[in-house]
């Protein structure tokens, strides 16, 4: 087993001594033990971490616990002097403050893209590393496309983001909103689940709302189903699903009966699974109307015609057909209905943000 000695002692733990090693030695001993696949029994012995020193780049080993010497300065990779909170290195370490294991910076995880070069997987022999090889090789070829069309986006999203729009959609692999609309990296805040449901007791959906709403101040949100949805079939259904997924569908079930007549009336089986699909969007659309986060944010920026043309955050309700790619507006009169339930849902009034500036 690979322990210390490899390395040279080194004396007491202090974060100036481990300067000594250079970046040249811990990149080859990195890579040879890759290629051996012995990392897989030794986590990794040193990382390096770097640290910005004038123009240049200063580069400082840090020790894998296992490895690193106890508080007192006397061990040399097997067990501190104090037990608790040490593991041997071909298992889980949780150091304890006693122990003073943890490095005292960050290191970069290797590009995926690296690891399938200097591992050189064995497509026949290991799922992980095929998985590794295929995905870094998409991500370099999306990274090198990218730069060369735009290359100042990532010092762009690097700073930041300021997206203008909310999608809340679903979980099918086959309607990611950036490929439907092209949208680039920092443009669109998504949240998504089973049949872009706006379910109001969803502290994930709410947190992501509030998030939108109140901190980004998202201009426009989009509820976007799509024809063939698995979660509408299954909720179309007579069967048990089993908790927790049938938990979430009983919301589904209550668009069902909300409209059971119309739904009904549909004879042929598919076009009535697409009434249902658009119908979906427009409850989920009204209950983002019902949300205090949006209300609150629609009154107040109504109640300031001087920096807003009208009240945001403008609501959207669409259908993408996966068929044809297809993505379609439905016609939704959001002012027939603010107006129907304005004396149940409403707690919000532009004039409520016009009086508190006047008192202010």
């Amino acid at each position: 087993r690979l322990g210390p000695e490899a390395f040279g002692r080194l004396p007491p733990r202090e974060p100036s001594v481990r300067n000594f090693l250079g970046m040249a030695a811990l990149s080859a001993a990195s890579r040879v033990l890759r290629s051996a696949r012995l990392l897989r029994a030794l986590p990794a012995v040193t990382a390096p971490s770097k640290r910005l020193v004038g123009a240049g780049v200063a580069w400082r080993p840090v020790l894998h616990p296992a490895v690193r010497f106890n508080a007192s300065g006397s061990g040399s990779g097997g067990k501190p002097d104090d037990e608790e909170g040490y593991r041997p290195p071909d298992g889980d370490y949780f150091p304890t403050s006693a122990s003073g294991a943890f490095p005292d910076s960050w290191v970069s995880p290797d590009a995926l893209w690296d690891y399938d070069k200097s591992s050189q997987p064995d497509p026949k022999s290991d799922v992980d590393e095929r998985f590794h090889a295929d995905f870094g090789a998409r991500n370099q070829a999306w990274r090198t496309k990218t730069l060369a069309e735009e290359p100042e986006l990532f010092d762009a999203i690097g700073k930041g983001q300021a997206p203008k729009y909310l999608w809340i959609g679903c979980c099918d692999s086959r309607v990611a909103p950036e490929t439907m609309v092209q949208a680039k990296p920092g443009e669109i805040f998504v949240h998504r689940n089973i049949a872009n449901m706006v379910v109001a007791t969803d502290t994930n959906l709410r947190a992501a709302l509030k998030f939108a709403v109140e901190y980004l101040q998202v201009e426009h949100i989009i509820v976007c189903g799509h024809y063939d949805c698995g979660g509408l079939k299954a909720a179309s259904s007579q069967k048990d699903h089993s908790a927790p997924l049938e938990n979430w569908l009983t919301s589904i079930r209550d668009v069902v009966r909300l409209h059971q007549d119309e739904l009904h009336a549909i004879i042929d089986d598919v076009e009535r699974h697409k009434r249902l699909v658009e119908l979906n969007v427009i409850e989920q659309c009204l209950n983002l109307f019902k949300t205090g986060d949006v209300q609150r944010r629609r009154a107040e920026t109504a109640s300031r015609p001087d920096e807003y043309s009208c009240s945001f955050p403008r609501i959207h309700g669409m259908v993408f057909e996966p068929s044809d790619g297809i993505l379609r507006k439905l016609p939704i009169d959001f002012k027939h209905y603010l107006k129907k339930y304005k004396n149940v849902y409403q707690m919000y009034e532009s004039k409520d943000f016009k009086d508190s500036r006047q008192d202010a």
